[in-house]
């Protein structure tokens, strides 16, 4: 006789979640508010209730087991249903008809949202500001109908159209010797600390981090930023240098601060994205109106 199927706890499913993308309990725990043991303890149980070795642990490292890694994949799609269903169902008893579009920080949406509002002046629209470690979940999860996203990002699940490339900057101290180039490569860059992107993948790194560096070499790690805002005041202090879109740069213009761009990296990438299963029709519209603007001037 088969064993009956047991009752997940979306918590403890978002516990494995954080540890298995961090690899690592004390960083998961502190990400999720909790501490340590009581984290441990609640994985425990999940496997325990799963009859399933999710992790293979060790004094320096935690590793998923080829069942934790499907497990992975599986509880993420299980926690963007869950949320989704949640924001569905709120938004409904709201009486909630806006179309809520993302964007990432310096990503161009004015011209969109005007073209989509000249032909639905009837669907109100509102804002979301998206990060880069949870670009796509929010739009997963029913938090954001579309966003104008910065790949890499977890992109099962959703709709991506390309829209416009974009070249990365180096943010440096005023004082520091490449603050005046026009452009500056990494290898003059090579001792300097490089801040990092806080919760970022090893994906989202590689691209908008430069790390690795194309000849295979790390940077140096700096501090771990979470909003331009902290960055500026890392940079500014002299803690070390950071790299963003070129976009983002512009928006902070601060006399303490010198905005270089990057010879030698390719650039990165901005694209429209939504969740691919059965998207509202005010989402299609808004895609479609994307999808035009771009076909005529190569951006929304």
């Amino acid at each position: 006789m088969a064993d009956r199927p047991i009752d997940l706890d979306l918590r403890r499913l978002r516990y494995f979640v954080a540890v298995a993308e961090r690899r690592h309990f004390g960083r998961a725990a502190v990400a999720l508010h909790v501490t340590q043991p009581a984290l441990s303890r609640q994985v425990r149980q999940l496997e325990h209730d799963l009859r399933v070795e999710l992790f293979t642990r060790s004094t320096r490292e935690v590793t998923l087991t080829p069942a934790g890694e499907q497990f992975l994949h599986d509880a993420r799609q299980l926690l963007a249903a869950a949320e989704a269903a949640q924001e569905r169902a709120r938004r409904i008893s709201a009486g909630h008809d806006a179309l809520v579009v993302g964007f990432m920080l310096g990503t161009d949406v004015g011209p969109a949202l005007n073209a989509f509002s000249a032909r639905h002046p009837d669907v109100p629209i509102e804002l979301v500001r998206l990060r880069w470690w949870s670009q796509a979940r929010v739009l997963l999860d029913g938090g954001v109908d579309v966003g104008f996203v910065r790949p890499p990002l977890e992109a099962e699940g959703l709709e991506l159209l390309p829209l416009y490339s974009e070249h990365l900057t180096a943010v440096l101290p005023i004082d520091h010797p490449r603050a005046h180039d026009a452009k500056v490569c990494l290898a003059a860059l090579a001792d300097d600390p490089v801040l990092e992107y806080a919760d970022a993948t090893q994906a989202w790194t590689a691209v908008w981090n430069a790390d690795p560096r194309p000849d295979g070499t790390r940077p140096r790690r700096g501090p771990a930023f979470h909003d331009m805002e902290e960055l500026l005041g890392y940079v500014g202090g002299g803690r070390g240098v950071a790299f963003v879109p070129h976009s983002a740069a512009t928006a902070f213009p601060r006399s303490d601060i010198a905005y270089v761009p990057v010879a030698d990296v390719a650039p990165g990438h901005v694209a429209l994205a939504w969740n691919a299963s059965r998207p509202a029709q005010r989402v299609v519209s808004f895609v479609e109106t994307v999808r035009a603007a771009t076909r005529t001037s190569g951006t929304p």
